[in-house]
Order: C-alpha cells, then structure tokens, then sequence
C-alpha cells in the first residue's frame, strides 16, 4: 500500500515545509534527503525502519529522523482525515545539540486546524 502524503498549508494556500526548506536555506544534500525519507514514507508507512520516524512525541505528532548537513526533524501526523491511508506534514524543525528550534504542540495546533477545514493541506510535492 501506499500512503498519501499531504503538505499543511498557510492561510496563503502555501506549503508550510515548502517556505520552512526556502527559509532555513537547507543545502541541496538536506533537500535530498528529507525527499529520500519521504519518499520511504509514502512507500512504508508507519513500518519505516528503525529510528527514521519517533513518536507519537507528542500528542498525534510524530518526527521524521533526517540527517543531513543539518539535523531536520518535519513533524508530521497519521491523517487526520484518513488515519491509515495518509500522513499530513504540519511544521519544518530542526534539532541542534539535542534540542528543537519548535515545540511539538505548534503541529498539534497545525493538526487540528486541518480537522476544522480540510482546506488547509494540499497533495505533497517532492522539493
């Protein structure tokens, strides 16, 4: 089976982890790999190998483990709206000496703002 990706979007209609790789200027190497895992996740879903996605870290929210040129941690969830067919990126993050530059709670508000309007994601696209 193959799992449909989603990107939350702003009140812009953008994706959120689009503006979040343009913002952090991530590196062609770090592109490569958040599109590597993310590709594995649309593939295996939640039976990704050991230590490539965490949680549930808090709440709903999950983090995908990339390692790159910089430590990227996309917080992500199953659904919301089709909880085994479908995971919803919500909010780039970036870790640094065991420490994340954003709270988990920020994607559970992300999350239930795609439950009240299924507006706010659209289909993901690779960067």
């Amino acid at each position: 089976m193959v799992w449909d990706l989603f990107d939350f979007t702003t009140e812009n209609c953008r994706s959120i982890i689009r503006e979040w790789v343009s913002t952090e200027r991530l590196s062609r190497r770090d592109i490569g790999q958040l599109n590597q895992k993310l590709d594995m996740l649309r593939i295996a879903g939640p039976t990704l190998p050991p230590k490539l996605l965490a949680g549930p870290i808090y709440k709903h929210i999950y983090k995908l483990i990339v390692h790159g040129d910089r430590m990227l941690r996309p917080f992500l969830c199953k659904g919301p709206l089709e909880m085994e067919q479908e995971y919803t990126l919500l909010l780039g993050a970036i870790e640094a000496d065991w420490k994340l530059d954003r709270h988990p709670s920020e994607a559970e508000n992300n999350r239930s703002l795609v439950i009240a309007d299924p507006g706010r994601r659209r289909p993901h696209e690779r960067y």
